[in-house]
């Protein structure tokens, strides 16, 4: 009778430990699509559509389909896990003040740099919230820099707001080039990276919002 519990233990414990290390494998294998994907609409756009990286490519389109998709994410937990309502709301708004900023060249239409206003207003309306619901906000956001996608997020953000900006910039690019200096290149080399940093912060977005999304029990 021992020897069958600890067979059975040992079985359990074997299986637990298969699943703990797949769980990293997959996660690659996710986000190595997910980058994959990004390159593949960046060569549709090159070889297929018009080249142009401008307000209106097929980069960008995605760019802000991607931050909107994350922005959703977010709010769909705050309205489905309440216990993270006000960390969930903040961050959900701090994702929508970017795609906001990136709807430039259409709220331009209104008036120059009258992006700066939706924004404001955004961003003021989500740090209300979550400071009127702080049991909701400080204790999540903890919990949630200590989740495994935390650092996943932070690669993407550093990606996108660092990075990239850093990497795109002209005189770089005009030295590299020289007499042969094209924007365009240097246009794709900066959006191609802003689309990656955007990936990562979708990947991150879904790893820790699907569960909470789809399990109808509360995380705290």
């Amino acid at each position: 009778m021992k020897k069958l519990y600890s067979h059975t233990m040992d079985s359990a414990t074997s299986r637990e430990d298969v699943r703990t290390l797949l769980l990293p494998v997959a996660m690659f294998m996710a986000v190595a699509v997910i980058a994959a994907i990004a390159a593949l609409i960046i060569k549709i756009e090159v070889l297929q559509l018009s080249g142009n990286l401008g307000e209106n490519s097929l980069v960008e389109y995605t760019q802000e389909l991607y931050l909107f998709l994350t922005s959703a994410l977010f709010f769909g937990l705050a309205m489905k896990q309440p216990a993270q309502k006000g960390f969930a709301v903040l961050v959900s708004t701090f994702f929508m003040v970017l795609l906001i900023r990136e709807l430039d060249g259409l709220l331009d239409l209104i008036r120059h740099g009258f992006w700066k206003f939706p924004a404001a207003v955004v961003a003021v309306l989500g740090m209300a919230y979550a400071r009127k619901h702080l049991p909701t906000t400080q204790q999540p956001l903890s919990r949630y820099s200590k989740h495994a996608s935390f650092g996943l997020m932070l690669g993407g953000l550093a990606t996108l707001l660092v990075f990239s900006r850093l990497f795109g910039m002209g005189e770089i690019w005009q030295t590299a080039m020289q007499d042969n200096y094209m924007r365009e290149v240097k246009n794709l080399a900066e959006e191609g990276v802003e689309l990656l940093g955007y990936s990562l912060i979708l990947a991150a977005a879904i790893w820790y919002c699907l569960p909470g999304l789809v399990n109808k029990k509360q995380r705290y």
